[in-house]
C-alpha cells in the first residue's frame, strides 16, 4: 500500500484500498460463508435494524471496523456457516456468527492493506450501526443474495487514550 495510507485521512481516498476491500469481502463471503458479495452503491435505509459488530485493532495502526448485516441476511448466513437450518438458529448463535464474520473480515482486510504491519484485534462485540464521518473512513456496501452487508473501517490519528 502507498505510504499515504499511513495517514488516517487518506484511507477513504485511495482507490486501491476500496478495491482491496471489495476483493477481500467477496473472497471471505464465498469461502467462509458460502455466498456472494458484490460491491454496491450505498443505500443506508436498511442499517438501523441491521445486526452489527465492531472490532478494534492496535499495533502499527490503531482503529476500528464496524460491520452490519441486514436482518433478512443474518439468519441464512449464520445457519449456512454453522451448518444448521435457519429455524434451528438461536439469537446467541446469530450474534456469534456476526461477530465471527466481523473478526474474519477485519483480519483479512488489514492483512491485505498493511501486510508488513503488526496488529492485534480486540474480541468482536455486538454493536449498533453508526455513521462515521467520511473523512478517513473506508466504507463499502455489498449486495448478497440473502440481503446486504456494510463495512466501515477507520484509523485513529494516534493511539486511543493518549
Amino acid at each position: 500500500m502507498p505510504p499515504d495510507l499511513e495517514r488516517p485521512s487518506a484511507l477513504n481516498r485511495d482507490p486501491a484500498a476500496a478495491e482491496t476491500a471489495a476483493r477481500v469481502a467477496a473472497e471471505v463471503m464465498e469461502t467462509m460463508f458460502f455466498t456472494e458479495a458484490v460491491a454496491a452503491d450505498c443505500d443506508h435505509d436498511w442499517l438501523e435494524p441491521a445486526c452489527a459488530a465492531r472490532v478494534r485493532f492496535e499495533g502499527s495502526h490503531w482503529g476500528e471496523m464496524l460491520l452490519a448485516l441486514s436482518a433478512e441476511a443474518a439468519d441464512p448466513i449464520a445457519a449456512s456457516f454453522l451448518g444448521l437450518d435457519p429455524e434451528e438458529l438461536t439469537d446467541a448463535q446469530r450474534g456469534q456468527v456476526i461477530q465471527e464474520l466481523s473478526n474474519i473480515l477485519c483480519g483479512a482486510l488489514l492483512s491485505q492493506l498493511w501486510p508488513e504491519s503488526t496488529l492485534a484485534l480486540s474480541s468482536p462485540e455486538l454493536a449498533t450501526w453508526e455513521e462515521w464521518p467520511d473523512e478517513g473512513t473506508l466504507h463499502r456496501c455489498y449486495t448478497l443474495p440473502e440481503g446486504r452487508l456494510a463495512m466501515s473501517i477507520r484509523l485513529a490519528a494516534e493511539r486511543p487514550g493518549q
